[in-house]
């Protein structure tokens, strides 16, 4: 009898033992301590198409500088995409505020500790930011100039937490 008892507890064991192993490689696999979730990289296709679905304004030409990913450190899946721009800063300004608003995004206030560099001499929001529920997680669209044109990006996560760049 006492045999009996020793094997089903060496079983039991066993199997509370490969379990905890399952659930921790799952855990490890899905992001753990450190990366993405599967549920945050699944977001960048939808960030891709957010950015996607503003166009441009006339004459703004993709420049190739295309990136898509999910930032392990702060578990974020993101989009962006590089632009000529040969339109005035405000025409673009326009063009982003009212393909925004049709596709559903919302102008975001800024952060009460949003640094300084982000704004111009006048106090002016260098860029802008944007904000809409994508596949159940608050997204954000940044439109933000570069030395070579200008970029738009959008970022989202069901794990971690998301801003404007």
């Amino acid at each position: 009898m006492k045999d009996l008892r020793v094997g089903a507890s060496t079983v039991a064991g066993g199997l509370v033992f490969g379990t905890l192993i399952a659930i921790g490689g799952w855990w490890a696999l899905d992001g753990g301590i450190y990366g993405c979730t599967f549920a945050d990289a699944a977001l960048q296709d939808p960030m891709a198409s957010q950015v996607r679905e503003l166009a441009t304004p006339p004459g703004s030409l993709a420049n190739g500088e295309s990136v898509t990913g999910c930032d392990d450190d702060d578990h974020f899946a993101y989009f962006a995409q590089g632009y000529t721009a040969p339109a005035q800063r405000a025409d673009i300004v326009a063009h982003y505020r009212a393909a925004a608003a049709r596709n559903g995004w919302h102008p975001a206030p800024p952060a009460p500790d949003e640094p300084a560099w982000r704004q111009d001499p006048t106090g002016e929001r260098l860029g802008l930011c944007f904000t809409k529920q994508v596949n159940g997680t608050t997204s954000h669209l940044a439109v933000s100039w570069t030395s070579r044109g200008y970029r738009a990006e959008a970022r989202a996560s069901h794990s971690g937490d998301s801003w404007c760049p």
